[in-house]
């Protein structure tokens, strides 16, 4: 194990990892962790030399998780060889949440009433995702949300497909994670996964179409303000990760 603390300055420290797995990994999992949960922001500056000083690693696999990030659509270079944790422009989650609407909508026609154990299973997270939102728990409610998702679009059954969606995986994710932190919308989107359920049980799937449409717009529309808000205050706060 990698002796750190658990987390430092914003950012999630290197610990729990296997010994074998590789450090330019573990680099990679501890700063997504660290999106995810909210510690690093979107325009947050990122510096080499200060994630490899906070984790205690070279600056060698500091780099390759970046890059990585970058491929990714997680962090944006600007100049002078800096790096900024990605603002999305409107248009970046126009495309993402129209390839959203097209799967998903497609996923729920092929839902009939001989898929109950897939609607149960969607039931299950919908149900454990209300249980984290009474916690107050925005990592586990995220994580309950993406994998209500990901068991809707399982029913279709496409593996090329399956392949580019996990491409978009973590940038999905990200701005899933970050519409949650909207407590309303964190309650209203829950409601509507559980609404969603009851439409499937009844065989209500027209119904069921149209609340996941709104769902999707209603989130997409949310992220658009989040986004349009932080390039704002970015123009004039590029925050440091030399936080005090």
């Amino acid at each position: 194990m990698v002796n750190a603390q658990k987390k430092s300055h914003g950012i999630e420290l290197l610990e729990d990892f296997p010994v074998n797995l590789p450090l330019g990994e573990a680099v990679y999992q501890s700063l997504v962790s660290s999106l995810f949960n909210g510690n690093l922001k979107p325009g947050q500056m990122l510096s080499e030399n200060i994630i490899a000083s906070r984790l205690g690693v070279s600056r060698t696999p500091v780099r390759e998780a970046l890059n990585r990030l970058q491929i990714e659509g997680l962090v944006t270079p600007i100049r002078g060889r800096r790096v900024i944790v990605s603002i999305p422009s409107d248009q970046d989650i126009e495309d993402v949440y129209n390839i959203r609407l097209m799967v998903e909508t497609e996923a729920l026609r092929k839902i009939s009433r001989e898929d109950l154990p897939l609607i149960q299973q969607l039931e299950t997270y919908a149900l454990e995702a209300k249980q984290y939102l009474t916690q107050n728990d925005i990592i586990r409610l995220g994580q309950k949300n993406t994998q209500f998702h990901q068991c809707l679009i399982s029913v279709l059954k496409n593996r090329r497909l399956e392949m580019f969606l996990d491409s978009l995986r973590d940038v999905v994710s990200l701005y899933r994670f970050q519409s949650l932190r909207q407590g309303e919308w964190a309650a209203e989107s829950g409601h509507d996964h559980e609404k969603l359920v009851n439409f499937l049980k009844e065989g209500s799937y027209d119904k069921a179409i149209e609340l996941l449409q709104k769902h999707l717009m209603t989130a997409k529309e949310i992220l658009i303000r989040m986004a349009n808000a932080n390039r704002q205050k970015d123009r004039s706060d590029l925050r440091s990760l030399e936080i005090t």
